[in-house]
């Protein structure tokens, strides 16, 4: 038997954790108060959301923990599975980090920890994967690597309505630090090699969504679309995405990545084609 555990910022539902057979630990974050919140599913965290983003400028956030990571393979361990650990890029959090440490504390035999150089949706497209191939019969060690190798292929791009939480918050790669949105301009952002970096600009709303369905242009399958209280940006890109060939889902994002994207954050997912 193999376990799934990953981190929250898959943004899994208490019922696509249940069915993926996923367990995960969680992120937290906290306010000025310095009263710290786990995040849990996301349907659990809806008023959260608004409160995170009432308080954009004084939330903080904290990676999942190492006592988490440790507390979970011991308990998994101890009821007879193996582990396939996937947790949000190493360049984004110190999770992954924490992975590692506790897999070696516990011991390392029936653990495997990979860096997901994603998060969101992307990390929860090679959950989908990790598990159809377990479902398949494949071996721990086979499917580590397959997912290693699949990540690769994960596209993610997203855009912002405002860049202040994510200059804050220090985990922008090579993006023009001086954007702004007094001209109604919004940055075009990806999840590349792990790190956030810049893919252009959009002017306006429509715009933006024009330039997200061009990033899909050659996507087939699944594609996700997430927003965190961007419900009205997001609402529009199934239609513009709607092809016989895809199927579009619609997600959310939780408070810890919301603190850091703001309110209107509105994004894409999909897994390319080889």
């Amino acid at each position: 038997m193999i376990a799934i555990v990953t981190d929250s910022t898959a943004y899994l539902t208490h019922e696509e954790a249940v069915a993926l057979g996923v367990v995960v630990v969680p992120m937290s974050y906290s306010f000025s108060d310095n009263q710290s919140f786990n995040e849990g599913c996301i349907e659990e965290d809806t008023r959260a959301e608004q409160e995170v983003a009432e308080h954009i400028d004084t939330v903080h956030t904290s990676q999942a923990s190492l006592n988490g990571f440790i507390n979970t393979f011991r308990l998994l361990k101890k009821a007879g599975y193996e582990i396939l650990c996937l947790t949000i890029s190493s360049r984004l959090s110190g999770t992954y980090a924490n992975a590692v440490l506790a897999a070696k504390e516990v011991g390392n035999q029936r653990i495997e920890v990979v860096d997901s150089l994603t998060t969101c949706s992307g990390l929860y497209l090679l959950i989908r994967e990790a598990r159809m191939r377990i479902r398949s019969g494949a071996k721990l060690a086979a499917v580590a690597k397959e997912v290693a190798k699949l990540r690769e292929r994960v596209r993610i791009c997203f855009s912002v309505d405002d860049m202040a939480p994510l200059r804050r918050s220090g985990r922008l790669g090579s993006v023009r630090m001086s954007v702004s949105t007094v001209l109604n301009i919004k940055p075009i952002l990806e999840i590349r090699d792990g790190a956030v970096v810049s893919a252009g600009l959009a002017r306006g709303r429509l715009d933006q969504a024009n330039k997200l369905c061009s990033f899909c242009k050659d996507a087939k399958g699944l594609i996700l679309v997430d927003n965190f209280l961007g419900a009205e940006a997001a609402e529009k890109l199934p239609i513009k995405l709607a092809r016989e060939d895809r199927e579009i889902e619609r997600r959310r994002i939780g408070p810890v990545l919301g603190a850091h994207l703001g309110r209107g954050c509105v994004g894409v997912a999909y897994i390319a084609e080889e």
